[in-house]
């Protein structure tokens, strides 16, 4: 039994697809220890992941909000099933003979499809498998996918797409996203001053101690300038931002991440809402970077 198999309670199947069924979340620390001796290759995506009746934790629901800017109480923030099912992300991208590595990943795109309003004290059965391994520009990417249900009725999904770099494929197909610039119904603001230890402060409430997200001399090494901001933090602050117009059931979301915010960082949300959408752009608050872009439908 390898460190992160341990709590592995049961194996079996999903259709053709084995399933290891966990009986604890893994341990995220031991898991970055265990990525920082894998280098990523081959092209194994391997079996499904599976936790039961996971519950979220009170303390770090309402401090996960706090951060982001969701209300603290009521129903859980549409991105803080993420959250739950990250672990089992992790276990499943530092398994022996995972094509990425894990240290260096880059998030690119993450998709979350809200199909019903979620209590903080509901008992959720995740599972987490990897699919559709694929050439980028820059490298190759994976999808993610987590699915969370209750009593068999499927009530969040999301798809987190990782990219590593390396060798490039400069004719693989693109995902753009919409274009950013709307010629009117832009709604201009917030502004958001990102401290230098923004990156801790949310791998504090969701696990994610990923270097390249906690300091500069540790995200140096892994090819950037300064830490950067989690991408499921940006992207969780714009949904905050969103406030009252968003529902808390039926929503869906898709985000591209296109340029990692730096670790001090002053950026400006402007959303553009059309219908039963909106189309948000986080950008730098000098110069043309976008940072990401995010449609949104109800």
């Amino acid at each position: 039994m390898t460190p992160s198999d341990r709590g592995a309670a049961a194996s079996g199947s999903e259709g053709s697809s084995p399933i290891t069924v966990l009986t604890a979340a893994p341990d995220l620390r031991r898991l970055y220890a265990t990525a920082a001796l894998r280098r990523g290759s081959g092209d194994d995506l391997g079996g499904r992941v599976a936790r039961y009746g996971v519950h979220a934790d009170p303390a770090r629901v309402a401090a996960y909000a706090r951060l982001c800017g969701f209300p603290v109480g009521g129903p859980l923030p549409p991105t803080y099933p993420h959250l739950l099912g990250f672990p089992l992300q992790l276990h499943v991208m530092t398994r022996p003979g995972f094509p990425l590595p894990l240290l260096g990943a880059v998030h690119v795109e993450n998709r979350v499809a809200l199909h019903r309003r979620l209590l903080p004290d509901e008992p959720l059965d995740l599972t987490v498998w990897a699919e559709a391994l694929r050439p980028h520009r820059r490298g190759r990417q994976v999808d993610l996918v987590t699915r969370a249900t209750v009593a068999g009725e499927t009530v969040w999904e999301g798809v987190s797409t990782y990219l590593a770099r390396g060798e490039e494929h400069p004719d693989a197909p693109r995902s753009e996203p919409p274009a950013p610039d709307q010629p009117t119904g832009i709604r201009p603001g917030p502004r958001w001053r990102l401290a230098e230890g923004a990156g801790r402060a949310y791998a504090a409430v969701s696990g994610d101690w990923n270097p390249i997200h906690v300091h500069a001399l540790t995200a140096r090494p892994l090819g950037f300038r300064s830490a950067i901001a989690h991408g499921m933090y940006s992207y969780a602050r714009v949904l905050a931002a969103l406030g009252s117009r968003l529902p808390r059931e039926g929503l869906t979301s898709h985000v591209w991440l296109r340029r990692p915010v730096p670790l001090p960082s002053t950026v400006t949300l402007d959303t553009t809402f059309a219908g039963h959408g909106s189309l948000s752009t986080l950008r730098a608050e000098r110069g043309d970077t976008v940072h990401l872009v995010a449609r949104t439908a109800w």
